[in-house]
């Protein structure tokens, strides 16, 4: 993470690329700080293969609950 985390420290610094290192430190702090994370799902998302990635987050403790239409129940 900390390779990742100093890449776009560097590089990430105008516009939108700044906004997601900002919204990526405050959900850095609120998840240190004990707090939880809800993911929103709408439409399906099989075809982008969205389990695989959703799957390493849940089990690395990065996302807590998971609300989604029946859509997305085939991953």
């Amino acid at each position: 993470m900390a390779e990742l985390r100093d890449f776009m420290n560097r590089h990430f610094l105008h516009f939108n690329s700044r906004e997601l290192v900002a919204a990526s430190r405050a959900y850095e702090e609120h998840i240190q700080a004990g707090g939880k994370m809800l993911v929103s799902l709408a439409g399906a998302m099989s075809t982008a293969r969205l389990g695989r990635s959703l799957a390493d987050l849940i089990r690395a403790g990065y996302v807590h609950a998971v609300s989604c239409t029946g859509a997305n129940l085939e991953e």
